[in-house]
């Protein structure tokens, strides 16, 4: 690849942000022009303009690689001498009638005699590098979702049954589909999809055929049908090829919604015209199929052309397809996403000419200005434990020092007070009961878990049970002080019991107590760092202190990560998180490097009441066991998914517990 090719390439990436913004800019006011036209036309100028949008800058490329002297000014050309004695050769009209003979090559626009001020030109490789690294993580991102379609196609799937055969047989002959089409029922997918283009199969949620009505199930069908007839996959993967090549430009990526808006109403209009379904009857399809989608938070590769693709993809299309078949209204109201597409062009254009007018390309991280996501945080449990010695040492330093530390970063946190920790069971500890009395005078909530740190699992639910509510009497005669109540309760070890049945008991045990247990969607092993951070500092041993804070700051920010990864696979947003820790010396130590990083992901520290509002927490699970387990990994498994592969502990503070762990012979 010559070092003009790529120079020309970088030139037709430049006109493409005008050209294609001038495209979006004529499909706007066309599709404003046509709004009381048919679906069709509007779809057909759509696609149209996206072809376009990929043929303005392939022509300018071409132009450029045809021209005598490729993309270059002429006042950079020099067949005879430098820029300076083609200066003194020429005077000025001389050099323009030159320059046009020149096939246009010196044709200077506005636009790109600002950019050449710039000296793009030397900047080229870095443009195209760029491109080419964008490209080829889209290319990756549409191999993915192929392969996720040909596993849907592939696996778990099974036959509709004999009287769906029947019923999609004759659907098929009356809306005269010629090619072999299959109905599979599928346990995998969670909204309608057609995956193939010789051979499509059409694969339904094997729920959908339980939960929705039959009549309601054929409209859906046959709009599925409807995209095979009209070929729109050919359309669809044409489509995804030009959202590779011009990723960055967020007008592309409006024209393409737009099509599969008008996609959508197309095929909405032929299945209300051609079967005879009453059309209240296909919009509460789609109604009461989006409601399935909501639930089971159901996702589908882009280029899989699904039922509900549009509606999902972009807010607010489901109800104006739904008011489109009802025909309540037919006018179709311009979405304001036009706007922000041709925003987005203008400020990608100035943005490029600011990049590209210095020596080096910044990378600009969007998160460090982000503060849109929430965590609360529980502390398990109060006071203190040092889990080197025992009884604990410095556990009312250690418990100052951490109030001090969430007071300074605002944390609202809640702990949770351990009953045998503070108390006989008859009598109050004076020194850990103050501490507990600590943490409520400084505004912090109090929660409780079980007298003793036991595991539901091994543990009978009666005894469990009268754990609980000794605790919740003891500590509710610390708050009585304050006139303030316990609300709610954490489960040691996150271990919810061994049966479906005791579980749902006790949940209707701590409900009629006033108690709410809490979900926790972010669970770490910081205890296991906590423990070796306390052996050294038993031994004295600073060195091992400070390497076992850096790799348990390094560990939390991986940690972060991973369970993210799980709120947007599973919601596909960041929901508002629930952390659990324990109130160490680690913690306590490290607090302020803990509380910025988290702070650097983006998040605001909030009340426990106000992370669970998020409606993520009524998500369905049913996760018993030995084993505790956060609740994305429950919501997870409830859902049939694998689940992710955790971040590990370091390899030191492996080893110092594998070495000093409590029980280990000497």
């Amino acid at each position: 690849m010559n070092y003009l090719f790529i120079e020309n390439l970088g030139w037709a990436l430049l006109h493409s942000i005008w050209q294609i913004g001038a495209a979006a800019l004529f499909l706007f006011a066309a599709l404003r022009l046509f709004t009381k036209s048919t679906a069709n036309v509007r779809y057909a100028v759509s696609v149209f303009v996206l072809g376009a949008a990929f043929i303005l800058p392939l022509g300018t490329f071409t132009w450029l690689a045809n021209s005598k002297t490729g993309a270059r000014p002429a006042a950079q050309i020099s067949e005879a001498g430098t820029v300076a004695q083609k200066e003194r050769a020429f005077p000025r009209d001389e050099k323009l009638r030159i320059g046009n003979e020149n096939e246009g090559a010196a044709e200077l626009t506005t636009y790109r005699a600002i950019l050449e001020s710039a000296d793009l030109s030397s900047k080229m490789p870095w443009l195209v590098a760029i491109w080419l690294l964008g490209v080829a993580g889209f290319t990756l991102r549409l191999f993915g979702g192929v392969w996720q379609l040909h596993k849907y196609k592939t696996r778990q799937v099974f036959s509709a049954g004999k009287d769906w055969q029947e019923t999609f047989t004759g659907l098929c002959d009356k809306l005269r589909i010629s090619q072999p089409v299959r109905l599979l029922k599928s346990k995998l997918v969670e909204t309608p999809i057609v995956i193939g283009w010789l051979k499509p199969v059409i694969l339904i949620p094997a729920s959908v055929f339980f939960q929705i009505d039959a009549k309601e199930l054929e409209t859906i069908i046959a709009h599925e049908l409807i995209h095979i007839r009209r070929r729109d996959y050919l359309v669809n993967f044409a489509q995804s090829l030009v959202e590779i090549l011009f990723f960055y430009h967020p007008c592309v990526w409006w024209i393409s919604a737009q099509i599969r808006r008008e996609r959508e109403f197309v095929c909405d209009d032929i299945v209300t015209r051609t079967l005879e379904n009453d059309r209240v009857v296909y919009a509460r399809a789609l109604a009461n199929l989006e409601e399935l989608r909501l639930l089971t938070n159901g996702q589908v590769p882009l280029i899989a052309m699904a039922a509900l693709a549009s509606g999902a993809a972009n807010g607010g299309n489901l109800m104006l397809r739904i008011q489109r078949i009802l025909q309540k209204n037919t006018e179709i109201k311009r979405n304001p996403s036009a706007w922000s597409a041709l925003l987005g062009f203008a400020f990608i254009s100035a943005l490029l000419i600011g990049v590209f007018s210095v020596n080096q390309v910044p990378f600009v991280n969007a998160q460090k200005s982000a503060r849109d996501k929430k965590i609360a945080i529980g502390f398990v449990g109060i006071p203190p434990v040092d889990r080197s010695s025992d009884p604990p040492k410095d556990a009312d330093s250690t418990a100052r020092l951490m109030i001090a530390k969430l007071t300074q970063h605002k944390v609202p946190a809640i702990g949770f007070v351990n009953g045998s920790m503070i108390s006989d069971g008859e009598k109050l500890f004076p020194v850990r009961a103050n501490i507990v009395r600590m943490w409520r005078d400084a505004g912090l909530e109090v929660g409780i878990g079980n007298f003793k740190h036991v595991w539901f699992y091994d543990t009978p639910y009666d005894d469990y049970v009268a754990g609980v509510e000794k605790t919740q009497q003891i500590t509710e005669k610390l708050l009585a002080e304050k006139n303030l109540t316990v609300r709610y309760f954490s489960y040691p070890y996150l271990n919810t019991g061994k049966s479906t049945e005791d579980k749902l008991k006790f949940e209707a045990w701590l409900k009629v107590r006033g108690l709410r247990s809490v979900p926790y969607t972010i669970d770490n092993q910081e205890w296991m760092y906590s423990y070796a951070y306390d052996v050294a500092r038993m031994d004295n041993d600073i060195s091992t202190m400070n390497e076992i804070r850096v790799e348990f700051i390094k560990y939390m920010d991986q940690m972060f990560g991973h369970f993210e990864a799980y709120s947007r696979e599973m919601f596909g947003r960041d929901i508002a998180q629930t952390m659990v820790l324990t109130p160490s010396r680690l913690v306590a130590d490290s607090a302020d490097d803990l509380f910025s990083t988290i702070e650097k992901r983006g998040y605001t520290f909030v009340s426990m009441d106000e992370a669970l509002k998020d409606e993520a927490y009524s998500t369905p699970e049913n996760f018993v066991g030995k084993s505790g387990i956060s609740w994305f990994e429950r919501w997870t498994m409830a859902q049939g998914k694998r689940l992710r592969d955790e971040p590990g502990v370091s390899t030191q503070v492996q080893k110092i517990w594998d070495e000093k762990k409590p029980g280990k012979s000497k």
